[in-house]
C-alpha cells in the first residue's frame, strides 16, 4: 500500500493531453501500470494508474507537477491513493458561490445596494483567506441595510447557474449520491438554487428582515470551514456515510478543511490559496468536468479509447 497513484485527467479533446500528462510522470521515474482513455459527450477522460515507488522525488512534488502540468494543458486532474480511491463515494458537498453560481451573489446584490465596490473587496479579501470570513460576512451584510428583501429575491432568479451543473446533480442522484448544498451565503439565494437544481439539503446563513427590508443583520449558521464541515458530518452520519466516502467541491478559503478532510476534495476554478492544497483541481468552466472526475468508472455513457 502507498506505491500507487490514481490519476484522472479530463477536459474538451485536444491534441497533447496524454503526452503533457504521461511526461510529468515519465520526467521522476514513475512508471505507468495502466492507462485508459474514454469520451462522454464532448469531454475526453483518462484515468491512470502510476507506480511511484522509484520516483526521483516525494510523492507531494509528483502531485504538484502533475496538477501544474494538467492547469498548464487546460484539463482538470484528480489524484488520489490507493486508500482514497478504494471507498466507493456516497455523497456530494458543492460550494455555491463561484461554484454551482458563477457569481458571487453577494456582490451581485450589491450592484443594487450602491455599495458593489466595498463589498467586493471584502468579498476578495475572505474568498483568499486575508481576513475572517465571518467578520466579512458581517461587514458586507451590514452595507445592504437597507435593500428591499424583493429585490434580493430578484437578484436570485437572475444568477447563472455554472455551466453543467443542472446536468451534474440529476446525474450524480441518479447515482445514488446524497447531494448537499452548503454556502456561507444566503438563505434567499441558496433556497432558490437548492430547488431549482434538486439538491438534497442546503444550508446557509439566514439574512434579517424588517418590513420587507434588510436589517443590516444575518444569523451566521455557515461562517468558516469548521461549520461546514460540521453540517456535512452531520448530514454524512445521518446517512451512515464515513468522510472518505464523500466528495465536496469549492473554490474559496472557507472551503478549504472541507476539501482537506473528505475522501475527495475539488478545486473548482479554485483560490490560489485551494489550488496550492487540495489534489483535485478543474480550472475549466463545465461542471461535468466534475462528474467525470469523481464517477468516470461509474458513468454508463462512454466508451473505452
Amino acid at each position: 500500500m502507498g506505491d500507487l497513484l490514481f490519476v484522472t485527467v479530463v477536459g474538451y479533446d485536444r491534441p497533447g493531453i496524454v503526452a503533457g500528462i504521461t511526461s510529468a510522470v515519465a520526467e521522476v521515474n514513475g512508471n505507468i501500470e495502466s492507462i485508459r482513455a474514454s469520451t462522454l459527450s464532448d469531454l475526453f477522460f483518462m484515468s491512470m494508474v502510476v507506480d511511484i515507488s522509484k520516483i526521483n522525488c516525494s510523492k507531494e512534488e509528483l502531485i504538484r507537477r502533475l496538477k501544474d502540468r494538467a492547469l498548464k494543458i487546460g484539463v482538470g486532474i484528480a489524484i488520489e491513493d490507493e486508500e482514497s480511491k478504494s471507498k466507493t463515494k456516497k455523497l456530494i458537498a458543492f460550494d455555491m458561490d463561484g461554484t454551482i453560481l458563477e457569481a458571487e451573489a453577494i456582490d451581485e446584490i450589491a450592484k443594487r445596494a450602491g455599495v458593489q465596490r466595498e463589498v467586493a473587496e471584502l468579498t476578495r479579501r475572505a474568498m483568499n483567506g486575508e481576513i475572517d470570513f465571518e467578520y466579512a460576512l458581517r461587514e458586507r451584510v451590514r452595507l445592504l441595510k437597507g435593500l428591499p428583501v424583493e429585490v434580493v429575491e430578484g437578484v436570485a432568479e437572475g444568477l447563472p447557474i455554472s455551466k453543467g451543473a443542472e446536468e451534474v446533480i440529476k446525474t450524480l442522484k441518479s447515482m445514488g449520491f446524497t447531494t448537499v448544498l452548503i454556502t456561507g451565503g444566503f438563505d434567499v439565494v441558496a433556497r432558490k438554487v437548492a430547488e431549482r437544481l434538486g439538491f438534497d439539503y442546503w444550508f446557509a446563513n439566514k439574512l434579517g428582515v424588517e418590513d420587507g427590508k434588510l436589517n443590516g443583520e444575518v444569523e451566521v449558521l455557515v461562517s468558516g470551514g469548521e461549520s461546514k464541515l460540521e453540517i456535512l458530518k452531520k448530514v454524512a452520519e445521518a446517512h451512515g456515510i464515513d468522510l472518505e466516502e464523500c466528495v465536496a467541491v469549492g473554490d474559496g478559503a472557507n472551503d478549504l478543511l472541507v476539501l482537506e478532510k473528505v475522501g475527495l476534495g475539488i478545486g473548482f476554478k479554485p483560490k490560489p490559496i485551494v489550488e496550492e492544497r487540495v489534489r483535485a483541481v478543474v480550472s475549466i468552466n463545465d461542471m461535468r468536468t466534475i462528474l467525470a472526475l469523481i464517477a468516470s468508472g461509474r458513468l454508463k455513457e462512454g466508451r473505452e479509447g
